[in-house]
């Protein structure tokens, strides 16, 4: 019998929610100790963390604690050929992706030399900001198929199932499946969302619906208003089109945008138009 969405992604949820109980749990304990030596050990401790909310219990019980709590378990036959190894794939690929993240500051300098740590970070960044679009549009096709909650999952074709398929429900579980759901991809497009250049979005946007008009006719005074902000320019710059912006509103918009156009005109303005207003 399948496992139903809001199970899987609570089963998630709980894993998370005990890493951060005992993390909390040990800086309580390690609160006297001096600062530098505990950001010395962090990424080690994170990393033992992680090994006893993923490792252990399956090293131990064959199930995650979250499972037990939810009385799922990893299907043990995927297209007949027994697959425990990819559990253990699974819980230490999730330690080691966290531990590399932490200390790659310091391992990157020991294991390469100086031409290749730089190439080798953006390679590494481009990976996280690629496992996130991934894990972004796995959720979709999971909210569709309810199989594989997160890429990880996808990709060691690791299912869940329930262990006693025939134990009635004991609740209606329909309001909190939707706030599990809702949750975890409003998480996913609070990472999606940043990426999106809004100066050029807004440019492209503003020329997409802007009317043209036959017979413009503009006037502009020197102390009008600032054209991207509509308040008093501070260190004004005008423009070819005699337009008035603040300093900051303009350079912000030139760095943002390669082709910006003058929000009230439509002038293309380059990097070399804005100049200081003199007095």
């Amino acid at each position: 019998m399948a496992v139903s969405r809001e199970s899987q992604i609570d089963a998630i949820e709980l894993d998370s929610e005990c890493y951060q109980l005992f993390q909390s749990q040990i800086n309580q304990s390690l609160t006297h100790l001096p600062i530098n030596i505990l950001k010395k050990i962090e990424p080690e401790i994170s990393a033992l963390l992680n090994l006893a909310v993923y490792v252990v219990p399956l090293y131990t019980s064959s199930s995650l604690v979250s499972h037990e709590l939810l009385g799922i378990q990893f299907s043990k036959k995927t297209n007949g050929s027994y697959i425990p190894k990819k559990w253990y794939i699974y819980s230490f690929t999730l330690v080691g992706i966290n531990w590399i993240s932490n200390r790659w500051n310091t391992i990157s300098g020991t294991i390469l030399n100086e031409n290749t740590v730089q190439p080798a970070s953006q390679f590494l960044n481009w990976l996280h900001i690629s496992a996130k679009i991934l894990n972004l549009l796995n959720s979709l096709v999971f909210l569709k198929q309810g199989v594989y909650p997160t890429i990880l999952h996808r990709v060691l074709q690791l299912k869940t199932e329930l262990v006693n398929p025939n134990e009635p429900k004991s609740a209606d579980l329909s309001t909190l499946t939707r706030e599990l759901l809702w949750h975890s991809f409003s998480e996913m497009l609070m990472f999606a969302l940043p990426l999106v250049n809004v100066h050029r979005a807004k440019s492209w946007l503003t020329r997409l619906i802007k009317l043209k008009d036959d017979n413009p006719s503009i006037t502009v005074r020197r102390n009008t208003l600032c054209a991207v902000c509509n308040e008093t320019p501070i260190i004004p710059q005008e423009t070819q089109c005699q337009h008035v912006f603040c300093y900051y509103c303009l350079k912000a918009n030139l760095e943002a945008v390669s082709e910006y156009t003058c929000p009230l005109c439509s002038f293309l303005i380059v990097a070399d138009d804005g100049r200081k207003e003199e007095d």
